[in-house]
């Protein structure tokens, strides 16, 4: 069975994907491009059979899917790519509308969480296209690297949930459709390695990332070379697992989520 794949095209995605793409690592799959949230909905619908979707929509929806052990989007501090840029102080936004971004679904909810958790502060919160006026918005990907920097006042969700609890934070993981692991196991189980295989050779030639990654954002390599080595991980080890629980349980704790799920990893 040939694979539906669905890829992120932000830079934080090519790690895994680079040596899929370039015949590097063969693997029998069509690889799609989406946002975050476009491929949450189009692997929820069955346009995709396996692919990298938002924490949250795993969380949501447990029992349609089946996760791959050892891959995520991940950081363990700053993260330099999910941020709420704003003019004024993070502490000064109580009352004042924050726009949201519509391509992400999990820094969202973390978003949400920090401000009242960490910061103690309430906004208004606003779709992006009610975000004309407001005082901070959230940014992701490639745009949150690029146009971050502009703005006087910058928090970094990273950074501010290591603050918070000492503990990466995982952004985004990677699934198989319930039905597609029953129906295709070792098709599933195939591509698995060769992500696996493929997130390896990133790691041991990191200077074509860090080169695609300049080339895909404009930055300077040093700056690409930072974000992909050192805020960038792209494991899933017992420690991100601990960060995972203890998001999920301040969201059932805050009444965001009934219980915490169980999630299902497909056998490693």
């Amino acid at each position: 069975m040939r694979l539906r794949l669905g890829r992120v095209r932000y830079i934080n995605c090519e790690p895994v994907y680079y040596a899929l793409e370039h015949g590097i690592v063969p693997a029998d799959c069509e690889i799609h491009d989406g946002t975050p949230a476009e491929l949450n909905e189009r692997l929820r619908v069955g346009d995709l059979d396996v692919s990298v979707i938002s924490v949250m929509e795993a969380v949501l929806r447990p029992e349609a899917y089946r996760l791959l052990p050892g891959l995520a989007i991940a950081c363990d501090g700053p993260v330099e790519s999910v941020l709420l840029a704003s003019e004024r102080p993070v502490e000064e936004l109580d009352g004042l509308p924050v726009a949201l971004s519509r391509h992400s679904l999990t820094s969202v909810y973390l978003v949400k969480l920090l401000l009242e958790k960490a910061y103690h502060v309430r906004p208004r919160f606003l779709t992006e296209a009610e975000a004309s006026g407001a005082a901070a918005r959230l940014m992701i990907g490639d745009e949150a690297l690029r146009l971050g920097p502009r703005y006087r006042n910058r928090l970094d969700l990273g950074k501010a949930w290591h603050a918070l609890t000492g503990l990466p934070f995982v952004f985004a993981v990677w699934a198989a459709r319930a039905e597609v692991w029953v129906a295709a196991a070792e098709d599933v189980r195939a591509l698995h390695r060769a992500l696996l295989a493929a997130k390896a050779y990133s790691q041991a030639h990191p200077e074509a990332m860090v080169a695609l990654a300049c080339e895909r954002t404009g930055l300077p390599p040093e700056a690409c070379r930072r974000y992909l080595r050192e805020r960038l991980c792209f494991d899933l080890t017992p420690r991100h697992l601990d960060g995972l629980r203890t998001f999920l349980q301040f969201l059932a704790d805050a009444g965001e989520l009934p219980a915490v799920p169980a999630l299902t990893f497909i056998p490693a």
